[in-house]
């Protein structure tokens, strides 16, 4: 890829943070790339960074040591774990005009932007409805229109379906994937295991470091099929329940043609095996 297409670039970021009992280190010597249309899931255990990474990027947070290059004219959108915590507007039209009025677009552009954005996501709600009335996930859906609306072209996620249901985070995921294909750029953090399917790369933190790197198959599954531990079990993480039926076929002499990273994946290649 060309120089152009690199949204991010960290070499050796760290950040530390002043306490009574002396500095601590929240990020130490992080280096890694992101290109236009990744997505990149960053994983890690309560405490591991992955916040303030994300703010770092988001330039929410100073960096102690080490530089961040970010390509020009690069919008980027941070989409928060509680639905409540960035809706300002009473209303669906009033939220997601919020941004754009901050960013003085047009008032006459407004209103068929707002249905552009609600269209994109899938959110079939009156403009006028109250934001109180929504459920979580419908909250994080208007979330994402926001971001929209002002044309961002990174979105970056920080664990955004926590606090949502099994059907809601699954929704999400959907659109999100949606967006992807559409050429966003995707910056996924999270400590769901079976969310991560869609990801082009994987980073775990662990302790402000980078932990591992690399692909899903490569996180979830051993370097020997018959036996060992993955990357996700040595770092104390339970692979989704796919990847577990997958080993286990591996390791009874079951060929698989591709390794799977999610139940869809798993069907399609037990089909492809028997063929």
């Amino acid at each position: 890829m060309k120089s152009s297409d690199c949204v991010f670039d960290l070499e050796t970021v760290s950040v530390a943070f002043s306490a009574s009992d002396g500095l601590h280190m929240v990020l130490k010597d992080i280096d890694f790339k992101v290109r236009q249309g990744d997505w990149i899931a960053i994983v890690g255990k309560n405490g591991s960074g992955k916040s303030t990474l994300t703010k770092v990027l988001t330039g929410l947070c100073p960096i102690s040591r080490g530089t961040m290059h970010t390509r020009d004219q690069t919008l980027v959108q941070l989409v928060f774990q509680d639905p409540d915590a960035q809706i300002v507007g009473e209303t669906v039209y009033e939220e997601i005009c919020f941004g754009m009025e901050n960013q003085c677009f047009d008032p006459v552009d407004m209103p068929k932007q707002v249905q552009n954005v609600l269209q994109q996501i899938g959110l079939n709600v009156q403009i006028d409805r109250p934001v109180s009335t929504l459920s979580g996930g419908q909250k994080q859906l208007l979330n994402i229109a926001s971001c929209l609306a002002v044309h961002a072209s990174v979105l970056i996620f920080d664990e955004a379906t926590a606090m949502l249901s099994p059907m809601a985070r699954g929704k999400i995921l959907d659109v999100v994937h949606n967006l992807h294909q559409q050429g966003v750029t995707v910056i996924w953090v999270t400590q769901w295991m079976n969310e991560l399917s869609y990801a082009q790369k994987v980073i775990v933190l662990e302790q402000g470091n980078i932990a591992f790197r690399g692909s899903c198959q490569d996180f979830f599954y051993p370097e020997s099929s018959e036996s060992g531990s993955s990357p996700c079990e040595q770092l104390g993480f339970s692979p989704p329940y796919a990847i577990q039926v997958a080993r286990n076929l591996l390791r009874n002499g079951y060929s698989l043609v591709n390794l799977p990273t999610c139940t869809e994946e798993l069907m399609q290649a037990v089909k492809a095996s028997w063929q």
